[in-house]
């Protein structure tokens, strides 16, 4: 009889790994293949492509070769409000990321941190919870390094933004980092004085009208504007009574537009400067933009006075009144009028 011994011995493997790495799962495919139709294409292996996920707050690590052929993962490199002035929109840069030219993105909005809320920008700059492939667009159709806007948005309100990218029918990455801005309030300033008084009530006098001489006033209306409104601000002048008015006779120096200077008589407004610190620019509107002794009239029915077509920052103007009476005028110590002055923001 034969005794047939077996002697074995176990083998072990250690993962490679270092101080600060380990490398959990490894091994070789044998080779695959690709299968494509005019819209899908499959890449496939043959072997061990499998392995451990690896993730931290920041960044993840995935299995398979495929993994590491999609397009750089792409965030903001702005996302703003042009320095306080926009309440219904956003400015956005993206940041490529290392990505080829004719990469796409897809930058999606939310509200809600993507909770439930969850919008695309379409290449109009406006919103919609509508996916389609023409949401995708590249680097320079986004506006490139001048980026683009997001319209049609609510003012006060918080957006995220997050992007994605791909190249190619196999390379879409991963959403990107989320990008959190809130638009800004709507917002008008108005501000009314005199060159000698800084709170109301107010009051311009001409001192004595001597009948066939022009005579100015002794004060300046100073009015002052600031908006964030897209299409700027007006402001407007009415009057009372359409003139200067005595209670006590019943006469009235009409208010007119005309050159004073050759008129027999009248009373209206003239502006001698418009500024502004940024915006804008502040305009004087006709008829009160006239010079010399040329006058626009203040009456009942209420104009434009100033005039911006775009958002305007510290606006001044300054108005003079002016009045001629004639001879044929009733003498009195009580010649009046009330001027209003309205803003209104082009929102």
């Amino acid at each position: 009889m034969r005794v047939l011994s077996i002697a074995g011995a176990l083998l072990f493997a250690a993962l490679p790994a270092t101080t600060n790495y380990q490398l959990n799962s490894y091994g070789f495919t044998s080779g695959g293949g690709t299968g494509s139709t005019a819209t899908y294409s499959l890449e496939g292996s043959v072997g061990e492509i499998s392995g451990k996920n690896a993730a931290t707050a920041n960044a993840t690590t995935k299995p398979g070769y495929v993994q590491v052929q999609q397009a750089h993962v792409p965030t903001l490199s702005a996302l703003d409000t042009n320095g306080g002035l926009y309440y219904n929109k956003l400015h956005f840069v993206i940041d490529q990321q290392g990505n080829p030219s004719d990469a796409k993105y897809l930058i999606s909005v939310s509200t809600d941190n993507f909770a439930s809320n969850v919008t695309y920008l379409q290449p109009d700059g406006t919103l919609t919870t509508t996916l389609a492939l023409t949401q995708y667009q590249t680097y320079a159709a986004w506006g490139g390094a001048s980026g683009g806007l997001m319209i049609g948005l609510d003012p006060a309100t918080s957006y995220s933004v997050k992007l994605k990218a791909t190249q190619g029918k196999l390379t879409e990455s991963a959403f990107g980092p989320v990008t959190t801005t809130a638009t800004v309030a709507q917002s008008l300033t108005f501000n009314l004085a005199t060159s000698s008084q800084a709170s109301p009530p107010f009051s311009v006098s001409f001192g004595s009208l001597s009948a066939g001489s022009l005579t100015n006033s002794l004060q300046t209306i100073n009015t002052g504007l600031s908006t964030n409104g897209a299409a700027g601000a007006s402001i407007y002048i009415s009057s009372q009574n359409g003139g200067l008015l005595s209670g006590s006779t019943g006469s009235k120096i009409d208010a007119v537009s005309t050159d004073l200077g050759s008129a027999s008589r009248g009373f209206g407004a003239q502006s001698s400067s418009a500024t502004q610190t940024s915006g804008g620019p502040f305009t004087v509107v006709s008829p009160y933009n006239g010079s010399g002794n040329n006058v626009g009239v203040i009456g009942t029915t209420t104009r434009s006075l100033y005039s911006s077509t775009a958002p305007i920052t510290s606006a001044v103007g300054i108005l003079s009144l002016k009045a001629k009476a004639a001879q044929t005028d009733v003498a009195a110590s009580d010649y009046q009028e009330i001027i209003t002055f309205t803003a209104a923001g082009n929102f």
